[in-house]
């Protein structure tokens, strides 16, 4: 007899999941902007970590004094983006770590919620391996696309220096000192 407890899930839309860090991969961003719903949220984003390892992530805002999602609706307990959530969200609780599938948050409201049919955790375990799969593909694009900016960046600095005069470059250095 197997004794290993089956998976059931169920959002009980609690809102729980909108508090934790949001990371975004290339894929929900090509998703946006195939939906035409960059414009909601590109104010959200940003990019967050150091040199190297760095991440996209949606920002939190206050919510009945709590933060969450930005693109999290308290009233309505809906993500504003509900039809193309990030895809860490449609498979939340459940995890992939390239190997197996794992529970990545036990006090999930949701979870031994109902009954659930092999198509919809078919469903979670495709997003899982999406997410999981994503994640590493944009782990390997983002420090690449972080060094051009950079050099982008340097670049565009070396010439605006260079087209300063003495007198611009005495005040720079003023400003730089203090």
């Amino acid at each position: 007899m197997n004794d290993t407890p089956k998976f059931i899930f169920n959002c009980t839309d609690c809102g729980k999941c909108c508090k934790r860090d949001v990371t975004i991969c290339l894929n929900d961003i090509k998703e946006w902007m195939e939906h035409g719903m960059m414009y909601m949220v590109i104010p959200h984003l940003s990019v967050v970590g150091e040199y190297g390892s760095i991440t996209i992530q949606l920002d939190k805002v206050d919510q009945d004094d709590e933060k969450v999602c930005a693109l999290y609706d308290s009233e309505k307990k809906k993500c504003k983006v509900e039809t193309s959530k990030p895809v860490s969200c449609r498979s939340y609780p459940l995890g992939y770590n390239g190997t197996n599938y794992l529970i990545i948050d036990k006090q999930c409201p949701g979870l031994g919620q109902g009954k659930m049919t092999a198509e919809s955790l078919g469903t979670m375990r495709e997003c899982a391996r999406d997410d999981y799969n994503n994640r590493e593909n944009t782990n390997l694009i983002l420090p690449m696309l972080e060094a051009l900016f950079i050099k982008r960046m340097t670049i565009q600095s070396q010439k605006a220096m260079e087209e300063l005069t003495p007198q611009q470059r005495d005040e720079l250095e003023k400003i730089m000192k203090s």
